[in-house]
């Protein structure tokens, strides 16, 4: 079926991972440590990704059961509430205002037989029809209708054994007026505003981000869900909303949070923490003036 405008606009789109005490199906079998290519929250283009995508081609399953509400066709189907970099996809929606969306599919391999999907059920197999042209692999999305938000849909899938290691390193502060300091280089530094960043992984995005002054938290930033404000996505850290351009200032970092040091020692505290609760922690005694 051909999506209508008019439809489009009238849905509400953007999703919170609160409320939701059902359990979930993965949508395709491969979901080892290995099997996502790129991470909720992850940096692609400059904007913040609102998908999870996997690694390999598979055939896709609904995560739950549901009813189909839109089915789009490669790039045709152009929209700002689902845009055609998704390609041939199926969306459902599902209890507690959940939608689901399976991107990247073969149109062909399309199953349309029927308004409702079973839990398990066969969609379609993947293609190479979104922006992932030489990817034939699944991207995958939940949204809460309700609560306008994308949710992290590794905080509700099954959880798998492993988690693949998470890489934290490259510590770099910026201040107010927009420089970089390497913080093996420097360790002594004017009281202020910093915004504290580390290297990006490639795939991987932390489930939280901590930074502490003290053993003081004064910032986590939180990977569950991802909002949006006037039109710009953002993801909330502890008192702010950070959006792409301060999430991910470049290709190479990011944000772990924003600190402000007093005067006098401070020991500056860096966690990340993954979806099974193992964490990474570093720490550095800088001199404040």
């Amino acid at each position: 079926m051909k999506i209508r405008k008019s439809f489009i606009s009238g849905l509400i789109l953007v999703f919170v991972a609160v409320g939701f005490g059902f359990g979930l199906d993965w949508p395709q079998e491969e979901k080892g440590p290995d099997s996502i290519v790129s991470f909720f929250g992850q940096n692609i283009g400059g904007k913040i990704s609102k998908s999870i995508i996997f690694t390999d081609p598979a055939q896709v399953n609904a995560i739950k059961d549901g009813t189909l509400l839109i089915v789009m066709s490669d790039v045709d189907d152009d929209s700002d509430f689902f845009p055609s970099s998704l390609g041939s996809c199926v969306i459902l929606s599902h209890d507690d205002d959940m939608i689901s969306v399976y991107a990247n599919l073969d149109e062909d391999s399309i199953n349309l037989k029927k308004n409702s999907y079973t839990e398990g059920e066969l969609i379609g197999e993947t293609g190479n029809s979104g922006w992932q042209q030489t990817r034939s692999s699944l991207e995958f999305q939940l949204l809460d209708n309700q609560k306008s938000a994308a949710i992290n849909p590794k905080i509700l899938l099954p959880r798998i054994e492993n988690e693949t290691d998470y890489n934290l390193s490259g510590i770099m502060l910026q201040n107010k007026e927009g420089k970089f300091f390497d913080i093996k280089e420097t360790k002594i530094f004017p009281s202020g505003t910093y915004k504290i960043y580390h290297t990006r992984n490639k795939t991987i995005v932390p489930y939280k981000t901590t930074c502490t002054i003290n053993g003081v938290i004064i910032d986590e930033i939180c990977f569950d869900t991802i909002n949006m404000l006037n039109g710009r996505l953002y993801i909330d850290g502890s008192t702010k909303q950070y959006t792409a351009d301060i999430l991910y200032p470049d290709q190479n970092l990011i944000l772990t949070g924003e600190v402000m040091f007093p005067s006098g020692q401070s020991t500056l505290g860096i966690t990340v923490e993954n979806y099974l609760g193992k964490t990474k922690q570093i720490s550095y005694i800088l001199s404040i003036y």
